[in-house]
């Protein structure tokens, strides 16, 4: 007898049914979830272009941060020294691109430059600064630079301790390269020269500044020391400048100079002469006349003290109307 297996149950199909769409949409949902993701990221921008000024510049920078800017440059020279014992040019370690470089103004307000070779045999570069165009030479094979070892605090050096390099720049002819040794040897040597003729205006230019200080600090000095005679209420009686004066000073100010002015105007006044009194007229006695009768030589023709004299001015109440004050009646 042959056995059949009985088809499966309802609830299994609907298990699988149910399982395979989970799959489809699941499928579904991850992919269009994954394309939103991808279009909701910001994009980053492209990093910007830059030139090969600008990169060599940054460089530049990261060596000396203050250049800058870049003048000139050759994409390869050669430094030497000049050996005073043998008198004869001697090849150093360095070499690679050159750069004739701008540099921010020196503390005197003095424009400066530099010429900077990034070498490419090791890490020890060449800057050498240009200072005058006393300093620079230019010959067909090199561009002489003279440069002070050790100046002292104020820049000067000694003339006989310096050293000589010299810059050998390639060029070729028929090539980009024809003109470079030319045109950096004519920006080198304009370059020390601007840098020379600046440092010595901006020297001049602080020393009329201080020489300009100078006068009017010996003017203001001058100024001090002329006594100003004309200023109110200055010094009167001896009292200093600069000394707060109380009202007691003031008032025995005043009333010295009222004591000084009323001698001065009693003595100026006419003196006062008592006039003698008139005789009583002779009575008739014996037939002589009677004699003069004797008086105390303080009693009689003497003025009365407290009546001011005819014509005579009242220095008291003068004095007291100065003051401020009311005289008192007599």
């Amino acid at each position: 007898m042959k056995r059949t297996r009985a088809p499966p149950n309802g609830r299994a199909n609907h298990r699988q049914e149910t399982v395979s769409q989970y799959y489809q949409n699941n499928a579904h949902t991850d992919y269009e979830s994954d394309t939103a993701y991808l279009s909701d990221m910001p994009q980053q921008a492209p990093p910007p272009l830059r030139s090969n000024e600008e990169l060599n510049l940054r460089v530049l920078r990261r060596h000396n941060s203050e250049i800058t800017d870049v003048i000139s440059l050759a994409n390869y020279a050669v430094i030497y020294t000049f050996n005073p014992a043998s008198t004869t040019w001697e090849k150093v370690n360095i070499e690679g691109t050159m750069f004739v470089c701008s540099m921010t103004p020196g503390p005197l307000g003095e424009e400066r430059f530099t010429v900077f070779l990034l070498n490419r045999r090791s890490l020890e570069n060449f800057e050498s600064r240009l200072t005058g165009a006393e300093n620079v030479e230019v010959t067909e094979e090199y561009v002489i630079l003279k440069e002070d070892k050790d100046k002292d605090a104020e820049g000067k050096a000694d003339a006989n301790n310096y050293r000589v390099y010299g810059i050998w720049i390639y060029s070729e002819t028929e090539t980009s390269t024809t003109d470079t040794r030319t045109v950096n040897a004519m920006v080198i040597k304009e370059c020390a020269t601007r840098a020379g003729q600046s440092l010595k205006d901006a020297k001049e230019r602080i020393q009329a500044m201080r020489q300009n200080e100078l006068h009017i600090a010996a003017a203001a000095a001058e100024t001090q020391a002329i006594p100003n005679e004309n200023i109110q209420g200055g010094v009167q009686g001896g009292v200093s400048m600069g000394r707060t004066m109380s009202l007691k000073d003031i008032l025995g100010q005043q009333r010295a100079q009222d004591d000084e002015w009323s001698v001065r105007a009693h003595h100026e006044q006419p003196q006062f002469q008592p006039q003698p009194l008139p005789q009583p007229p002779a009575q008739p006695g014996f037939g002589y006349p009677m004699p003069p009768a004797q008086q105390h030589p303080h009693q009689a023709s003497a003025p009365n003290p407290r009546a001011p004299a005819q014509g005579m001015p009242d220095v008291l109440g003068d004095l007291f109307r100065r003051a401020g004050l009311q005289p008192k009646p007599q």
